[in-house]
């Protein structure tokens, strides 16, 4: 129970309070909705992006952890879409629960937890938190994948349906996203260090400011969206992404390992754990962006991100019994 009220209160209750400042601007001025959207994906996402791929301390098994998260990514689509046509979905709606099943909020919810968790019992060694840099990382290269998949692949989706596939995927390559990355990627090899520019500090600057952004940007798309959220739809993705999401990733590490090759215990139990958090907020955003069931998705966002608090907690605790270090 300390654990339940602890994430509850220092992860959760953090967002539904930027949520909810969102909100009540929107209700007080009627904030343009498209302008934050644009500054989100064009400005702050970018940044976000390159400052936190720049500096990530990753690691050679950082490598296998970046593959298994894509197999993981992979089986969540594989998994949305058959739900969807199990229950006769149409491709636009169909769109909108792949999104929400793939991508998680694992670079915001993730981490946060992440360092929660392993920075108190049973993983404090002699007064000593040593898993904490291990699971951030494992959190962090799975984040890089959710990131780049979401705010490309997760376009084409929404967009397909909606747009052609040809304008959807003109539309995936308007995304300053798809060139941060790989360029982020590459900035690590140049021997000088980025950080000491004058340009790190706007960077710096817009990239903390991301977050923030972005959550209240979900309050003010909330404001205008009924939020009966309590209905089949929501309810089919909500338990996709909270309760199928650790089943797959722990599903897949256990044949990673035992298949391939040996991972630490830390690295897989922080994958499960960061795919049991809420959907990305991005997909709602998205959903916005591409005109396709905006409602839907962000109902679906706030549906994760409440219920979370109740399954998180039991997705730590699982994953820490299946992966004993």
């Amino acid at each position: 129970m300390e654990l339940f009220i602890h994430i509850f209160w220092t992860s959760v209750m953090p967002i539904l309070i930027m949520v909810f400042a969102g909100f009540i601007l929107d209700k007080l001025f009627t904030l343009d909705l498209r302008t934050l959207s644009k500054l989100n994906f064009f400005i702050l996402l970018p940044t976000y992006v390159f400052t936190q791929i720049y500096t990530a301390h990753l690691t050679t098994e950082s490598i296998e952890i970046f593959f298994c998260a894509l197999l993981i990514l992979i089986s969540n689509s594989y998994v949305g879409v058959g739900v969807s046509k199990l229950l006769g979905y149409d491709l636009k709606k169909t769109q909108i629960i792949r999104n929400a099943t793939m991508f998680n909020n694992g670079g915001n919810i993730g981490i946060a937890i992440a360092t929660f968790v392993f920075s108190n019992v049973p993983y404090i060694v002699n007064g000593k938190t040593p898993y904490v840099e291990v699971g951030i990382v494992a959190i962090i290269a799975s984040f890089i994948i959710q990131t780049i998949s979401c705010n490309t692949l997760g376009f084409y989706q929404a967009g397909v349906g909606v747009l052609t596939k040809r304008d959807a995927l003109r539309m995936v390559f308007h995304m300053p996203v798809l060139y941060v990355a790989p360029s982020a990627v590459l900035a690590r090899w140049i021997p000088y260090d980025l950080t000491t520019l004058m340009v790190w500090s706007p960077l710096s600057i817009f990239s903390h400011a991301f977050v923030g952004m972005a959550m209240m940007t979900l309050g003010v798309q909330m404001s205008r969206t009924p939020l009966n959220f309590i209905k089949k739809d929501v309810m089919v993705a909500t338990a996709l992404r909270l309760i199928g999401g650790p089943i797959i990733a722990a599903t897949l590490m256990l044949l990673f390992i035992t298949l391939y090759s040996p991972v630490h215990p830390i690295s897989a139990q922080a994958i499960i754990i960061s795919y049991s958090v809420p959907s990305a907020v991005n997909t709602a955003l998205i959903a916005f962006e591409m005109k396709n069931h905006p409602e839907l998705a962000t109902q679906i966002v706030m549906a994760t991100t409440l219920f979370s608090a109740v399954t998180m907690p039991l997705a730590i605790l699982f994953a820490y019994y299946l992966f004993p270090i």
